[in-house]
């Protein structure tokens, strides 16, 4: 028996009080807890530091000391696929026929993981693809060396069929050749401009659009770069594993033109006749519907085959890109949208419309163009100057003027001569901004350029001088500092065709899937309308039909239709003359207005309506015949 002295008491809850608790710790002998020393922790402490350390040391190791090493060999390991061109859309003109295509070409590239290791092994190797590909051993070793950390590279693009056999058959280890698509343009240089091109994408594209890889080609101009977007596929991706085996994805988008092939390749054949026959190079047509601002053919000159840049890796297309590129007649300068010019006397109608609103003259109104008309300055009264024109006239109305193109008619008409006061530059400047010649026109091609309208403002700013009636004389009949484009003369001759809307020019009219779908459907769009009620432009429009009836463009009286035109000829300091032509047609309904630009015509007027009544005479004789049940 235990005595009760020596018996622990015990609670009904068993709970350790408090009070046990504090008499337990200054115990000689502690039963509940003791604390942890210091020495434990500092000891844990050094043991997960030295642990940290190293892994930080094992990825600095990994990442910044081998990290390329390691690099080259995940790819190899796990990059196995090649990439390839995405295929792009096909573009189509107005009846279905492909403007451009894409054609099968064969690539040779290497797959990095399959290559001998040993450099000597790999030199037996180049070796062997000598014959195969007709390459130097120079080039080749250095394709190689070049692209040591690359897991798949490309040897050499745009094989022969022979070639491609070659390497099928008797190729080493890690050596392909496979089918890739190559972008060709069955007429060249009748469309190079329209279309443009595609070239090997830069780092500047990858680095502007995460979709480029580094074998990507890139649309660079005309259509080819307007619609990037919509014609670039899926990439696709070569297999080794499975080289047989076609790689699926999804093609880029096709385009539907209004652009004619018919069209097209006549206004170029049209304009390269004309220019060898006279030795002139440079110059630009340009062809729509008026109605709704269709483009239905667009030709710049001089051009260039588009189909050199498909293929640059060829030793003769090669030597040539250099000539495009810097050649001095600027062949890739897409002169209809991005060529700047003084109008010449095809300004002469919108002059003609202004002043016949603004009460300046009247159908009636009769000038006595004499040849020149005499000015005193406005700084010097002593002092006269005389404004010439290019013969006499006689009494002549506006009908005449236009269709004459009587210089000292618009003399008066713009800048005001003896009891007519003229509309004053600042009324010719607000009429040339509601025709939008300052303006872009919005045509669905890189590169437009806008033209200029000049000022008072501009002239007191830039030049320093004040605004002269001479400036005024010079703009009224499209010399002097006016600037425009040749789409932009085609769309303003084309709202006087159309009876008062200017309408945007739209090259594309629909894009559709891989399928055939219809994804987007481009209508016309009306810029704006001028401000000239029927009776005016029916006015200025009898003009124009009497410039061809009896005035500068006789030669066009024996087209199968009757049209209405406008001369002109402009003189471009340091760069002799330049002749322009405008015309639409029918007169009564027209269905096509046509600007044609001769540049530097070396003093044989008349070169643009030739390339017109050359043109013109086909469309609406066989052409027109063609369309008919």
């Amino acid at each position: 028996m235990i005595p009760d002295k020596y018996k622990i008491k015990r609670l009904e809850d068993d709970n350790i009080e408090p009070e046990e608790t504090l008499i337990d710790t200054t115990s000689e002998h502690p039963s509940i807890e003791v604390p942890i020393g210091h020495k434990v922790f500092s000891s844990f402490f050094i043991f997960i530091s030295v642990i940290l350390l190293f892994l930080a040391f094992k990825a600095f190791q990994m990442q910044v000391i081998d990290g390329k090493k390691f690099a080259v060999l995940a790819d190899r390991s796990v990059l196995s696929r090649y990439p390839l061109t995405a295929i792009r859309g096909i573009i189509y003109d107005a009846d279905g026929r492909p403007l451009a295509n894409n054609i099968p070409s064969f690539d040779l590239i290497a797959i990095h993981s399959q290559l001998p290791k040993s450099s000597d092994d790999l030199g037996r190797e180049i070796e062997m693809l000598l014959p195969l590909i007709s390459a130097d051993k120079e080039s080749l070793t250095k394709i190689f060396a070049d692209n040591a950390d690359r897991a798949t590279f490309l040897i050499k693009e745009s094989l022969s069929k022979e070639e491609a056999a070659k390497i099928k058959a008797m190729a080493p280890a890690g050596v392909y050749a496979v089918v890739n698509s190559q972008r060709f343009y069955p007429d060249g240089p009748a469309v190079a401009h329209l279309l443009g091109y595609t070239a090997m994408v830069t780092p500047g594209d990858m680095g502007n659009d995460d979709y480029y890889l580094t074998t990507d080609r890139i649309g660079r101009f005309g259509l080819e770069a307007q619609y990037e977007d919509v014609l670039r596929g899926e990439h696709r991706n070569f297999d080794p594993k499975n080289s047989d085996k076609e790689s699926t994805a999804t093609v880029g988008q096709d385009l539907i033109l209004n652009v004619n092939q018919d069209i097209q390749k006549h206004l170029y054949e049209a304009l390269n006749s004309v220019f060898n026959s006279a030795g002139v190079k440079r110059g630009a047509a340009i062809a729509q519907n008026p109605q709704t601002g269709a483009v239905l053919g667009l030709v710049s000159m001089p051009t260039f085959d588009n189909n050199i840049f498909e293929n640059s890796s060829d030793a003769t297309n090669s030597s040539k890109i250099p000539n495009l590129l810097n050649g001095k007649d600027n062949p890739l300068l897409d002169r209809v949208i991005s060529g700047r010019y003084s109008p010449g006397s095809t300004i002469k109608p919108l002059l003609a419309l202004a002043g016949l609103k603004e009460g300046v003259v009247t159908p009636s109104t009769l000038i006595n163009a004499t040849g020149s008309i005499k000015v005193q300055s406005e700084v010097d009264p002593n002092v006269f100057y005389t404004y010439e024109d290019w013969r006499v006239h006689g009494w002549t109305d506006i009908k005449k003027a236009i269709a004459d193109s009587v210089d000292v008619f618009f003399y008066t008409l713009g800048g005001g001569y003896g009891n007519i006061s003229g509309l004053g530059i600042d009324r010719i400047e607000n009429y040339l901004k509601i025709f939008r010649a300052d303006k872009e026109t919005g045509i669905d091609l890189p590169g437009e350029a806008s033209g200029f309208v000049p000022s008072r403002d501009w002239k007191k700013a830039t030049k320093g001088e004040s605004w002269y009636v001479g400036d005024t004389y010079n703009i009224s009949i499209g010399q002097g500092d006016l600037d425009v484009t040749p789409i932009w003369l085609n769309t303003y001759i084309g709202s006087i065709a159309n009876g008062g809307k200017l309408m945007r020019p739209f090259v594309v009219k629909e894009v559709r899937n891989s399928a055939g779908d219809t994804v987007e459907q481009i209508s016309p769009q009306v810029l704006g309308e001028i401000p000239f009620d029927r009776e005016t432009i029916d006015i200025v429009r009898q003009g124009m039909r009497q410039t061809v009836l009896s005035g500068t463009a006789t030669m066009l009286q024996d087209l199968p239709a009757p049209v209405a035109a406008k001369t002109g000829t402009a003189q471009m300091p340091g760069r002799g003359l330049n002749s322009l032509f405008t015309v639409f047609g029918p007169y009564d309904d027209p269905e096509i207005v046509i600007t044609v630009l001769v540049e530097n015509i070396n003093q044989s007027q008349g070169l643009a309506i030739r390339v017109a009544n050359e043109f013109l005479m086909w469309y609406f004789g066989e052409f027109k015949k063609e369309l008919q049940p």
